[in-house]
């Protein structure tokens, strides 16, 4: 913004008659944006030039972390609210890297934390991501123990979560007309 004031700042106003370097004026001798005479005298702004010379500095690009991604892909599979589809998201990582969690590895864990800690980072403070990772493991395990030495722990989890969906919205339907009768 101040290159681009400066810019327009460097001729005089031909409207109100302001100095090279000083904002515009009101009737009323009050600063104001510049008038258009005064935009339009200076000409186009060199944008590119500026950029050359590292006065701009580069848009930077940011990525999505892996978790947001499977939060986005929970609340479009579940259609579900947000809070749900984090803790989907967390338990679907957690499902994904159960070898390395049954082996105990540390960097499956510290993977799981991290994408834990991005999604706390985003949706609140810090400190509740080692909550939020011990309880993904409880249920983690709670899934591979119900699903027995031959069973999938994914469509387990699945499964749960559909009829945990379903059941929330019976009971909402049921309330409503509840209320209404």
């Amino acid at each position: 913004m101040d290159l681009v004031r400066s810019w327009i700042r460097r001729l005089e106003c031909p409207t109100c008659k302001t100095a090279a370097g000083r904002a515009c004026r009101t009737a009323g001798g009050r600063p104001t944006d510049h008038h258009r005479a005064r935009r339009d005298a200076a000409g186009p702004i060199p944008y590119e030039e500026w950029r050359k010379q590292g006065l701009i500095p580069e848009q930077r690009t940011y990525t999505m972390p892996a978790v947001l991604k499977e939060t986005e892909k929970a609340r479009a599979d579940f259609n579900v609210d947000t809070a749900l589809a984090d803790g989907v998201a967390v338990v679907r990582m957690f499902l994904a890297d159960r070898l390395g969690l049954f082996l105990q590895g540390e960097e499956a864990m510290d993977r799981i934390d991290d994408a834990v800690r991005q999604l706390i980072e985003v949706r609140g403070p810090v400190g509740t991501a080692d909550l939020v990772t011990v309880l993904a493991s409880l249920v983690t395990a709670l899934l591979s123990a119900n699903a027995g030495p031959d069973g999938d722990p994914d469509a387990l989890f699945e499964a749960v979560i559909h009829a945990q969906v379903d059941i929330a919205r019976r009971m909402r339907t049921t309330e409503r007309n509840r209320a209404d009768n």
